[in-house]
């Protein structure tokens, strides 16, 4: 796995060299900030308790993980679909490195950048010790779901970018899939289970209210294996054609 974490780092080192990593993280931080503080304001103005404030942050999450399905994709489309197109994989095809390192080092380094960006929102819950005692437990579940969350997505994204070498195509079916995936589960006459398996956003509301399902967390581990062991089968059956 040395290789897998070389390319991890790399790629996490490379996101914060250019303008889309530092843009995507000035977005989620404003748009988690400005709704976070817009929120407690209003309950100070009118005099109101912000006990709740972490049930706050936990609905401030939830809302990000709507902004993660065209976020998340600006990062995968070029994972693996840029590496097709200008010869690098034919490069780590020849070298002493398997499809599975290559999946996980890619997998691992963007998970690793919005892993921190989503430590980093911490930020906001904490500056509201000066006034009350969140709740530690709702932040950590929260927490944890849009760690979660965002990692299905990448999954998914990066499945989507071993089907192309054109990154807009990539992004576009990325962010097109994911929708129609979550969508899918809205669908009337369709099982319970499967439903709440597809459904990203609703897997996704129970760690917003303080709550970790063993179901919950299966389903995420099981989406996001499912779409990397998918991802690493299309590059496998590329290495043949190269």
């Amino acid at each position: 796995m040395s290789a897998a974490l070389y390319i991890a780092e790399r790629d996490f080192k490379g996101f914060f060299g250019t303008p889309l990593g530092w843009i995507a993280a000035c977005i989620i931080f404003l748009i988690s900030g400005v709704v976070f503080f817009i929120i407690v304001n209003l309950l100070l103005v009118r005099g109101q308790s912000i006990d709740p404030v972490a049930d706050i942050f936990g609905q401030v999450l939830g809302f990000l993980n709507y902004i993660n399905i065209f976020i998340i994709p600006a990062f995968t489309m070029r994972a693996i679909s840029e590496d097709l197109g200008n010869g690098t994989y034919r490069l780590h095809s020849a070298a002493p490195i398997s499809t599975w390192e290559i999946v996980a080092g890619k997998f691992l380094g963007i998970m690793f950048y919005f892993a921190t960006i989503i430590t980093l929102m911490l930020i906001y819950p904490l500056y509201t010790f000066i006034f009350t005692q969140p709740d530690l437990k709702v932040l950590i579940t929260g927490w944890l779901g849009l760690i979660l969350n965002s990692a299905a997505i990448i999954s998914i994204g990066l499945f989507i970018s071993s089907l192309t070498k054109n990154p807009v195509l990539s992004y576009l079916g990325s962010t097109f899939f994911i929708l129609i995936f979550i969508l899918s589960g809205f669908i009337t006459g369709i099982p319970d289970w499967y439903r709440k398996s597809v459904n990203l956003l609703e897997l996704s509301s129970d760690f917003t209210r303080g709550l970790i399902k063993t179901g919950s967390l299966a389903t995420y581990f099981a989406i996001i294996l499912v779409f990397l062991l998918l991802c690493r089968f299309v590059m496998e059956s590329k290495k043949w054609r190269l």
